[in-house]
């Protein structure tokens, strides 16, 4: 059995390709030279090709002409995937609306947000289409989306027992707390601590115009810790 490895420079190589090819757009060498990436870190085959969205045989040739012509042969796909090869159809065009609306998560992709280069690479992968990225900006803006800043909601949102819990506080509990604070004449105050550095950072996504992208996320509360309080009736700070 034959054992091929890359050595680190030629890893550091691939890095750099995958990176200019993201910048320039260019998705047929990008997804090559990710390939190539993967196999030197130690993915398997049908690993790569199932996370590319391609077959096994179409990943070792990839690898063969890379072998057998190195980096010159990946340098000059320099022009692979740029431009439009063809059109989406009106159908394509709502399956891929529909899918963007989906969220990436629900594509096989490992983040919640998307970027117009992930959009690219479905496309690639679902129809077979290339697009430069950025004439694919103007286009999903046309299909009605656009590119703007996440919110986040707590991952528990959609369980029922939340809602009930919710609905029960919002019309039982808080107006029971206003009343007995103004019989007292009492101060309410909501307090709340947060945590600095290790928190997932808003970003923005692609979705439908004037419909603002939610993203659930658990957080991980490391780091700086600080608590306020804010006083209901004059909305002051402590």
């Amino acid at each position: 059995m034959i054992t091929i490895s890359f050595s680190k420079s030629i890893l550091e190589d691939l890095r750099q390709q995958v990176k200019m090819a993201a910048e320039a757009g260019n998705i047929q060498r990008y997804r090559i030279s990710l390939a190539l990436l993967w196999f030197g870190e130690g993915k398997t085959l049908p690993e790569i090709g199932k996370a590319l969205g391609v077959t096994v045989k179409t990943v070792l040739n990839w690898l063969k002409a890379f072998m057998h012509k190195g980096g010159a042969w990946l340098s000059g796909r320099h022009y692979d995937g740029r431009g439009r090869k063809s059109k989406l159809t009106k159908t394509q065009k709502k399956a891929l609306y529909d899918m963007v609306v989906a969220g990436p998560e629900a594509n096989g992709f490992h983040c919640a947000v998307w970027n117009t280069a992930m959009i690219g690479e479905l496309i690639v992968r679902k129809f077979g289409v290339s697009y430069n990225l950025n004439y694919l900006s103007y286009l999903l803006k046309k299909m009605g989306l656009s590119h703007q800043k996440a919110i986040f909601v707590s991952d528990k949102e959609d369980e029922e027992e939340y809602e009930k819990a919710r609905k029960e506080w919002v019309e039982k509990t808080w107006p029971k707390i206003v009343a007995e604070a103004k019989a007292k004449n009492a101060v309410i105050l909501f307090g709340d601590e947060v945590s600095f550095a290790m928190w997932g950072s808003l970003a923005y996504t692609w979705a439908p115009k004037g419909q603002q992208p939610v993203v659930k996320t658990k957080g991980i509360r490391k780091g700086l810790k600080m608590f306020g309080a804010i006083e209901v009736q004059e909305g002051g700070f402590q």
